[in-house]
């Protein structure tokens, strides 16, 4: 069977959807395709965050940004002689955040200015310690109608902004924490009485961005598995799928984008091209992340970049004890076999150790460099799985997981999801940590807690790594391990995505390792390589980078 259209787009993501909403406002007919029963993709499950840097809502909030500084701070992560991150590129990028913003806004888009959210590197030329970060407004999912059961639910589907978070997990130190939870509460029972669904979060982003695609007529197809490229004279003319069991041809006169993620999911694809030890099991992305795109593009003629790395992200992941207690008699951990553990590195009262018991990264830095630093520490001293290392004033101050201060599960402890002891020896045994080494590391440490300057890695230097800190410490982020009992979880280096794939171009065509173009291909997102590189540079980098290329990819079709 076969149709055709104007324009493909290959995943229902952020970027795939900002592209089919493009696509029908300049006339084109898109058909936007998820290969799993549920639109959303990783976007849905994230925390629906958009770094854009220089956008209107800070214009209208008196926050001064610009385009230089914006440039600036992009040059400072990648190299002159980048084939997937030009000058041309960035600017790109740069260049189409006014428009994208405001032609959402204008189908029904409400976002809000995440004031405070500082860029990762806030301290290098260009940063931007305020923030750049923009999120969307709380959700109603039941607005969806029919659509709401073919929504990919959002990992946190409650009426939780992301940029509260970090309020929250102080709720045990600050007024402003306490008065948050409150808030988040009231929002609950009012959503419960008036039998609303409100999300925020990825739910709150990926949901508004599908009802007005909805609202559109945008014809969205679910179930309907990428298979390969119609190539048609060395161009992309159409995509062969696989649609509820049936085998389709569809043409694209205009052009296919891939939007389709990364290859998180795929374990022949990660042991193959990416850092050892490693599992398809410790990522956080959508279990349709699994390459078959990126394979499709190289079979094209693609040059591929950055296929070693993803967005690595801590993945506290359950160990399955001698008494046998499984992780789906685990109650209380809602996300399953795993948990991200992002604001507890940023607590005092908290450090990160190898094996051997010693520190080997600033634990506030990005996450993305926290996984870089695993891997290389692992080459000398074996640090997979890392520890998480806290006292009693960690756990009676801050929350851990989905734990209030205060409070860890009987079961965490009895499965081995947790570690506890007395001695900072009793506990480094259980972990099969070197009990020397770890007394001697945690007393270097309490040493330049005296000072709260971390001497050795420099942790809470910068404005972003206090982000998530306790502000009623002089240094939001440092505080002695010295009152037991002393608790320890096992890291593994998980992540939300790969970041390698396709190089693509300023207009998302996907270019070939010669440079030239391949006609009537365009990709954007986790499917290509990220044109910051290995770096995370702010809160929303990689579903911002998404949604403009996406955008701009149907403005290039249209033309």
């Amino acid at each position: 069977m076969s149709d055709s259209y104007d324009f493909v787009i290959v995943g229902s993501g952020a970027g795939g959807l900002a592209a089919a909403i493009k696509a029908k406002l300049l006339g084109l007919k898109p058909l936007l395709l998820e290969k799993t029963p549920f639109v959303g993709g990783s976007s849905m499950m994230s925390g629906g965050i958009l770094w854009l840097p220089n956008n209107p809502l800070m214009k209208r909030a008196g926050v001064a940004d610009s385009r230089e500084a914006s440039l600036r701070y992009l040059e400072n992560f990648v190299s002159a002689d980048s084939t997937y991150s030009t000058p041309a590129r960035r600017e790109a990028f740069v260049d189409t955040i006014d428009e994208f913003v405001t032609t959402m806004e204008g189908q029904g888009m409400k976002y809000r200015f995440c004031h405070g959210y500082a860029d990762y590197y806030d301290h290098l030329p260009g940063g931007h310690a305020v923030g750049r970060a923009l999120e969307a407004e709380l959700f109603d999912l039941n607005r969806l109608g029919e659509w709401k059961n073919r929504a990919r639910m959002p990992s946190f589907a409650v009426p939780i902004r992301t940029s509260e978070f970090g309020k929250v997990m102080c709720m045990g130190v600050t007024l402003e924490g306490k008065l948050t939870v409150a808030r988040v509460a009231g929002r609950f029972v009012w959503s419960k009485l008036t039998h609303q669904v409100l999300s925020g979060a990825g739910g709150s982003l990926q949901g508004r961005m599908l009802e007005i695609a909805l609202k559109l007529g945008i014809e969205i197809w679910t179930d309907a598995g990428f298979v390969d490229f119609d190539m048609r004279n060395g161009r992309v003319a159409g995509i062969h799928i696989r649609h509820e069991g049936r085998d389709r041809t569809i043409g694209a006169t205009r052009g296919v984008l891939i939007s389709a993620g990364g290859f998180a999911h795929n374990s022949a694809m990660r042991n193959r091209y990416q850092k050892h030890p490693i599992s398809s099991e410790w990522t956080f992305s959508n279990p349709g992340d699994t390459g078959e795109a990126i394979e499709a593009m190289a079979r094209a003629g693609a040059g591929l970049a950055l296929m070693d790395e993803a967005w690595w992200v801590m993945n506290w992941k359950h160990q399955i004890d001698a008494d046998g207690v499984s992780n789906d008699e685990n109650p209380y951990l809602e996300m399953g076999r795993h948990w991200q553990l992002l604001p507890e590195l940023m607590k005092p009262h908290t450090v990160m150790v190898d094996q051997g018991g010693s520190r080997f990264v600033n634990e506030t830095t990005s996450y993305m460099e926290i996984g870089r630093a695993i891997y290389a520490r692992n080459a000398t001293t074996p640090a997979i799985p890392a520890w998480l290392i806290m006292d009693r004033q960690a756990r009676k101050r801050y929350f851990f997981a989905s734990q209030p201060p205060g409070h860890i599960p009987e079961k965490w402890i009895k499965s081995g999801w947790v570690k506890v002891d007395n001695t900072l020896a009793g506990l480094a045994r259980q972990c099969g940590i070197d009990p020397a080494g770890l007394e001697a590391g945690i007393a270097r440490y309490n040493t330049s807690c005296e000072t709260g300057v971390d001497a050795e890695f420099g942790r809470g230097s910068n404005a972003y790594q206090r982000y998530y800190g306790d502000p009623t410490k002089p240094n939001p982020c440092m505080g002695p391990i010295s009152e037991p009992p002393f608790w320890a979880a096992a890291l593994y280096p998980g992540d939300v995505g790969t970041c390698g794939g396709s190089i693509a171009n300023e207009r998302a065509d996907v270019l070939r390792a010669d440079g030239s173009a391949i006609e009537g291909l365009y990709a954007a997102g986790n499917c290509t390589a990220s044109f910051c590189g290995p770096y995370y540079v702010g809160a929303g980098q990689s579903i911002a980078a998404s949604s403009i290329f996406g955008y701009i990819a149907a403005k290039h079709a249209a033309q």
